[in-house]
C-alpha cells in the first residue's frame, strides 16, 4: 500500500543522514510498503521510503537509532516503521503544483495515493537519487 504522510525536515534530515531508521506514529498504516514524504515546513513532495516491517509496541525494534529507545520503552508511539530505502526527487514537488495539477493537499494523517493516479504516474517518471 502506497501511503503519503508529512514530516517535518528535522526529521528527514536525521533519516536522511541514517540517524534516525523508523518512522514512529500513534496509528497503524495497515500493509504500507510505499511511503511518500511530504515535508512540511517546506510544503513539497520530497522522498519516497520503502517499509519493510511495521511493529507494535510492546514489541521492542533495535535499540539503535533515533527515537528507538523511547519507542521500546512505550513512551508516545505505538507502531514503528521500518525505512529500509530512502529516495529523494531531484525536484521535489510543490504544494502549489500537488493542489493545481493532482488536488493534493498537504496530509494532515496520512492519505492513500491511490486517490492520485496521474501524481503516482507522475512519480514513476521523476528522477530519484536513492539516499540509501
Amino acid at each position: 500500500m502506497k501511503i503519503a504522510v508529512s514530516i517535518k525536515p528535522e526529521h528527514t534530515k536525521n533519516i536522511e543522514n541514517q540517524i534516525k531508521n523508523y518512522e514512529f506514529r500513534s496509528y497503524l498504516m495497515k500493509d504500507v510498503d510505499k511511503l511518500y514524504v511530504y515535508e512540511s515546513n517546506t510544503s513539497c513532495l520530497k522522498y519516497i521510503m520503502d517499509i519493510d516491517k511495521i511493529v507494535k509496541s510492546p514489541d521492542k525494534i533495535e535499540e539503535e537509532g533515533l527515537g528507538n529507545e523511547d519507542f521500546n520503552k512505550g513512551y508516545k508511539y505505538k507502531y514503528a516503521y521500518h525505512i529500509k530505502h530512502l529516495y529523494k526527487l531531484d525536484k521535489p514537488i510543490t504544494l502549489t503544483e500537488l493542489k493545481s495539477r493532482y488536488k493534493f493537499y498537504a496530509p494532515q494523517k496520512y492519505t492513500f495515493m491511490d486517490k492520485y493516479p496521474e501524481l503516482l504516474d507522475k512519480l514513476k517518471k521523476v528522477d530519484l537519487k536513492q539516499i540509501f
